[in-house]
């Protein structure tokens, strides 16, 4: 999880915005997986989103919008979670900037664009988003951290062997 939330980090030094927020944007999913692996992808993620991010977006982003929002953008690259029905709780679009304001919510405006004439709209900044993403991450991993079936299944999570893989004798080089 660890080097996760590093890349998330060196994405947002680089500037390589979409990186880091497709990480961000798994990283619940991923968590809540780690958790508990019975529950579906559409309940996990909302409910791990609520629980460690809830009170940071209260009233602007939801678990269910965010889970619109990296099903519309891993899936389809778009930012429109309008065809995501059955995830979406209010939201319409949402929109990225690489920094600046946050969290600033635009209700049924008129831009004469029709992608968000009268659209449900939120702008988030993605450092921003990006940062509460691995603060969340490391408060749940932290809350974790002394249960041995999580603990089990992060450590057999998918490595990037960065000095070669080996196995007994054997030594798989870049």
């Amino acid at each position: 999880m660890k080097k996760i939330l590093d890349s998330i980090r060196k994405s947002l030094d680089s500037k390589n915005y979409h990186s880091a927020l497709v990480l961000s944007l798994i990283v619940p999913d991923i968590c809540g997986k780690l958790e508990d692996s019975n529950k579906s992808s559409s309940k996990r993620y909302p409910e791990w989103f609520n629980k460690y991010l809830g009170k940071k977006y209260d009233n602007w982003l939801s678990g269910n919008d965010c889970y619109a929002l990296r099903c519309s953008f891993l899936h389809e690259g778009s930012g429109n979670t309008e065809n995501q029905r059955r995830a979406k709780d209010v939201l319409d679009y949402i929109v990225f900037t690489p920094e600046g304001g946050h969290c600033q919510r635009l209700s049924h405006c008129r831009f004469g664009d029709k992608r968000y004439d009268g659209k449900e709209i939120l702008k988030l900044s993605t450092s921003r988003f990006c940062q509460d993403i691995i603060e969340a991450t490391n408060k749940w991993l932290d809350d974790v951290k002394n249960n041995k079936i999580i603990q089990g299944n992060i450590a057999e999570m998918l490595d990037i062997h960065e000095g070669g893989f080996s196995i007994g004798r054997a030594i798989l080089m870049n």
